[in-house]
């Protein structure tokens, strides 16, 4: 059997229900930026990376699975969860290994390109390689979402103005291409998402425009771009809580229920639970609604895993 790395699933007679269920095969996880609308705000977990070879062969068997199975994805997989996907970069060998990579194994392996919800490059070199390598290979990717938002540490700084100017310069050609994620078919290959509390609407706006200047669109890009929301939209910012209780946001929108649990419903974009599989091959049930995570168990009552070693 070709996919030896989950093995272990084969065994305890859950493979299919996993396949059926992912949502997630984890390049990075856990995330050190600390935007205050995030639920990662207070993790000082350290940043896990999955070995470019070992998540290679990971997802080179999660493919053949689906194929030999007869199983077709339901959702787009992701490579990232409470973490931002353009953090990943890893050696293999010589060579450094960044989002540009994980995206080319997804349309090699899983047959759909990488979804992408990022924060944006932070100006780090290979987080700005891997969106110049995005730019010039779109297909590797069914979208892109560059998140904008005065929750980024960076707000208010010279530096995130034009960090952000300087991505949305090299991600806009992805506004000429239509969206390929099957969750937003109308949708176009990018767009910003500038996340923001009511009350601080207008002052988003305002840095929008700046940026859109700065990044030297041409003559009636930027205002098309404002004005239509497949190209930026405009959202809310919910309490989706984090690892220190509460969102720290001023006037974030509460989603708690009478029983005090968080549970926001968005059954037309993602199934309710979806199994990820994590770097430390743990695989977990992770709750869209709620915004948790549990370990996911077999027939024997013991934790899933996939096998790494077999994997590397």
């Amino acid at each position: 059997m070709a996919y030896t790395s989950l093995t272990p699933l084969i065994e305890e007679g859950v493979l299919d229900e996993v396949l059926e269920g992912l949502g997630f095969l984890h390049a990075n996880d856990h995330c050190r930026r600390n935007c205050t609308h995030c639920p990662a705000f207070g993790d000082t977990t350290p940043v896990q990376m999955t070995p470019f070879a070992t998540l290679t062969r990971l997802a080179h068997d999660v493919g053949e699975a689906f194929r030999d199975r007869g199983i077709t994805a339901q959702r787009s997989i992701v490579s990232w969860r409470i973490s931002d996907p353009l953090d990943y970069h890893v050696r293999d060998g010589r060579t450094t290994r960044t989002t540009f990579d994980v995206a080319r194994i997804w349309r090699e392996h899983l047959g759909q390109g990488l979804y992408l919800v990022t924060n944006g490059s932070e100006g780090k070199r290979f987080a700005r390689t891997a969106l110049r390598d995005v730019a010039a290979a779109p297909e590797v990717v069914s979208q892109v979402k560059l998140t904008v938002t005065p929750c980024d540490q960076g707000w208010g700084s010279e530096r995130y103005l034009h960090s952000i100017a300087e991505d949305i310069a090299t991600l806009a050609p992805l506004w000429d291409l239509g969206s390929t994620r099957m969750e937003d078919p109308s949708g176009l290959r990018f767009r910003i998402n500038l996340k923001s509390t009511r009350d601080r609407r207008e002052e988003a706006l305002e840095f929008m425009a700046q940026a859109l200047e700065l990044a030297g669109l041409r003559p009636g890009a930027a205002e098309k771009a404002m004005a239509d929301p497949r190209r930026i939209s405009a959202k809310d910012i919910y309490d989706l809580g984090s690892y220190v209780g509460d969102s720290p946001v001023v006037n974030a929108i509460s989603i708690k229920g009478d029983n005090g649990k968080r549970f926001k419903s968005t059954a037309d974009t993602r199934t309710h639970h979806q199994y990820g599989i994590y770097p430390d091959g743990g695989v977990r049930v992770i709750d869209m609604y709620e915004f948790k995570v549990y370990e996911a168990t077999g027939e024997s009552g013991a934790p899933l895993r996939v096998d790494l070693r077999s994997a590397a």
